[in-house]
């Protein structure tokens, strides 16, 4: 099972790596297309509450829909695929009730995560809101696909599935780009396409009449409902957001992506959940991606930390997108990066929530976000008002402040973490990091642009390599090579 695990880690990192860059790709055009406008901030208010109504599913699916499958795989194929089957079925009709959920939670949430905006604004959103629902129509049905090549550890496919979808939505956005709307167009084409391939390698699988089904639904709805009390976090955000000035949210936006991205690649894309779904050796097990984690995300954020604003101008700096843009999209991102070390950490350990059933603990990492997002905001955003680059303050403390009061959760749910080892690999690779940064500043000192990244990303990772390989017994033990 180690090196099974092993193997998978390595193989979705590659090919998670040519995702991110093809994704990346789609984020310039984007950026050149629409640049940091209000249309993007309307899109991205949109994008954000279709989120809290639909897309964060993907992690109920993950999370519980994928770990009850290999449940019910190991005691029956037959009642593995007729649950798999039923949870298909179901979420074409979920698909259609969500997209009716979300027309009425836009309305409801309007005077909240639109408050700063003017009516005319107000009714462009809810005539875009229009173009999302192809795109919610078809996104639970990927999710259960998906969900069934994971639960048979076919993550090529739903990784490659990935591919099609961002090469897909590239070529629709390429040919049709004269409106913020052709975006969500663009994405729904992409999963359409990408839908279709993993049917075709699911196939159709007529199940024995006496075969039982095993219960999932039911746990994915209860866990949904428990997320949904993020909802309420996901709107304080909105809420704030609404009021910084104008392009604001799309700045932090095109930030946000980045690092959102990279902190998905840095998790391995947490197919971790799988092997974590059994209890034996868990604690273990967790300990290990955690170190892994810190070990890759320090040095990262680190780089982008020092280099954001070459890096926001190599790739945005084009199209709609003037050196203003560029010096309110790097602030962004260079603060932001700084979350990537406790999100990586964070993701790991909010899954044990999930695996372990563990739903009054969800609550309370919810209520703890809250809390952070109402006192940090109100202080970084109202009283101190510093508008974009307060915002993304506030965003990185209330994410460790999160992630501390997880990690004594995590405890509870049986999961002990020796994290006087964890922290010894914390120093590490901080140590390293800034040694590197140091020395890719000082060598790149006299270069701008591009130029400037190609002569300090090998400076930077010369530095980082030399210091990993000190230690390379201790990483073997960490991704189980022996």
């Amino acid at each position: 099972m180690r090196r099974r695990f092993v193997f998978h880690v390595t193989s979705t990192m590659a090919i998670s790596v040519a995702l991110q860059f093809v994704g990346l790709a789609r984020h310039i055009l984007i950026a050149a297309f629409f640049g940091v406008s209000r249309d993007m901030d309307g899109y991205l208010v949109l994008y954000a509450l279709v989120t809290l109504v639909v897309f964060n599913l993907s992690n109920v699916f993950d999370t519980v829909a994928v770990s009850r499958l290999v449940q019910i795989r190991n005691g029956s194929i037959e009642a593995f695929w007729k649950s798999s089957t039923r949870l298909l079925i179901q979420s074409l009709f979920a698909g259609l009730c969500l997209a009716v959920v979300f027309l009425v939670a836009l309305r409801l949430a309007m005077p909240v995560v639109a408050a700063g905006f003017s009516n005319a604004e107000r009714a462009h959103l809810l005539s875009l809101a229009n173009y999302f629902l192809p795109w919610i129509l078809i996104v639970i049905p990927y999710y259960a696909l998906a969900s069934h090549l994971k639960a048979l550890w076919q993550f090529h496919w739903v990784f490659g599935s990935e591919l099609i979808t961002v090469t897909v939505s590239i070529a629709v956005l390429w040919l049709f780009h004269d409106s913020i709307a052709d975006l969500p167009v663009a994405y729904f084409a992409g999963y359409l396409v990408a839908g279709t391939v993993l049917l075709v390698r699911r196939g159709l699988h007529r199940a024995k009449a006496g075969a039982q089904p095993g219960s999932i639904v039911g746990n994915m709805a209860s866990q949904h409902l428990a997320s949904q009390i993020g909802t309420i976090n996901g709107l304080a955000d909105r809420y704030y957001q609404s009021f910084l000035m104008a392009g604001g949210i799309s700045s932090l936006g095109y930030a946000g992506q980045i690092v959102n991205n990279l902190s998905s690649l840095l998790t391995f894309r947490e197919i971790y959940i799988v092997p974590l779904s059994s209890e034996v050796g868990r604690s273990e097990k967790v300990e290990r991606v955690l170190k892994g984690v810190v070990l890759i995300s320090i040095p990262v954020a680190a780089f982008i930390f020092s280099f954001a604003e070459t890096i926001a101008v190599v790739l945005f700096q084009r199209g709609n997108f003037n050196a203003d843009a560029v010096s309110l999209t790097s602030n962004a991102l260079g603060i932001l990066a700084l979350s990537l070390v406790s999100s990586s950490v964070l993701a790991p350990l909010q899954r044990i929530f999930q695996i372990t059933n563990r739903v009054f603990f969800t609550h309370a990492f919810y209520a703890s976000s809250l809390l952070g997002i109402l006192v940090l905001q109100y202080l970084f955003v109202f009283a101190l008002k510093w508008d974009v680059r307060g915002f993304a303050i506030a965003t990185v403390i209330n994410s460790v402040f999160v992630t501390i009061v997880v990690a004594f959760l995590v405890r509870q749910c049986g999961v002990v973490v020796a994290w006087q080892r964890v922290f010894v690999y914390v120093a590490y690779a901080t140590a390293f990091a800034v040694c590197a940064s140091f020395v890719a500043q000082l060598g790149s000192s006299s270069y701008a642009g591009l130029a400037k990244l190609l002569v300090a990303a090998p400076l930077f990772g010369s530095i980082v390599v030399a210091g990993y390989l000190v230690i390379h017994r201790r990483i073997r033990a960490i991704i189980g090579i022996t």
